[in-house]
């Protein structure tokens, strides 16, 4: 038998596991963790669904109401029946109605004083995280002791101080979620400031501002992100708390807050539904919220150790 029997097979025959294998070591996108997680997860269904539903009536909700939010269209204390789903408040308003009108004040302020306090917050974590100094302990320092104060408490001075109006009830829960994220970002910028590739770019000439933007903030950004829809929902309850205590969105606008301060005291006398139903509806959208920011931290954490 000839020496070229016993000759090694072609590469060409290992390529297919080759390939196989490189293949199984590539990391997943973060979409195909988002489509495993719909797959495998029944939950992170039912909180996407929520969600998407709030945005929905955030968008469209005021004009798919049956009857006027901020007029009154029937006697009041009326029970759930065929012309009024969940019945009318005190006042007359039809509560169907304004329970789904309310999403556009609630999930707006929310949205917007979530990412304005994701922005400000993850933009400070990084400056006084990369570059050392006593700028950094200072807002450490002061972030602690605004922390150190009930949140709430601290939201209802802010508020009668500065007005009773749409804007400062943003810039106040905004306030109180800049120092989540500015945590968040310091305790990925303590570590990712010393990897080799940050060393790297400083030895190319890169400016600190420039390594600080270009190389370091993509990679402190995951665990913000998650937690986005987590402080929506707390936002929303924020939001919902100075509403039902009369600092926060004045009535006839249509909020959940709102509505359940209106009839609670018809609950003693088994008027019931007038702050049930907004209180169903907040619970409902805080569920989704967070179920989805603890699926999002899920899926980050796969993805980084895939």
């Amino acid at each position: 038998m000839s020496a070229g029997a016993h000759s090694d097979p072609p590469a060409l025959e290992h390529a297919p596991a080759d390939a196989a294998f490189e293949e199984a070591l590539r990391p997943a996108s973060f979409s195909a963790h988002v489509r495993e997680t719909l797959r495998s997860s029944w939950l992170f269904r039912l909180g996407l669904g929520i969600v998407l539903i709030a945005l929905f009536l955030t968008v469209f909700g005021p004009y798919i109401t049956p009857h006027e939010v901020e007029k009154a269209t029937s006697d009041a204390n009326l029970a759930p029946s065929l012309s009024h789903w969940f019945g009318t408040d005190p006042n007359g308003f039809d509560v169907f109605s304004r329970v789904l009108a309310s999403a556009r004040i609630d999930v707006t302020i929310a949205l917007a004083a979530t990412l304005f306090s994701f922005v400000i917050g993850t933009f400070i974590g990084l400056l006084t995280s990369y570059f050392r100094g006593w700028p950094g302990e200072f807002v450490m320092r002061t972030t602690d002791t605004v922390q150190a104060f009930p949140l709430f408490v601290l939201a209802i001075i802010v508020v009668v101080m500065s007005g009773r109006s749409l804007r400062n009830v943003i810039l106040v829960v905004a306030l109180l979620n800049i120092p989540i994220y500015l945590r968040l970002c310091r305790s990925q910028v303590l570590t990712i400031r010393e990897r080799v590739f940050v060393e790297a770019a400083k030895a190319n000439g890169g400016s600190g501002l420039f390594v600080a933007f270009r190389h370091v903030l993509p990679n402190t950004l995951s665990p913000g992100l998650a937690q986005i829809p987590i402080t929506v929902g707390f936002a929303i309850l924020v939001t919902a708390g100075l509403s039902f205590i009369g600092a926060g969105v004045q009535p006839p606008t249509p909020e959940w807050g709102a509505m359940i301060a209106a009839g609670a005291d018809g609950i003693v006398i088994g008027k019931w539904w007038s702050s049930v139903f907004p209180g169903v509806a907040i619970s409902l959208t805080v569920f989704g919220f967070a179920v989805v920011g603890e699926a999002l931290r899920a899926i980050f954490l796969r993805q980084e150790w895939k």
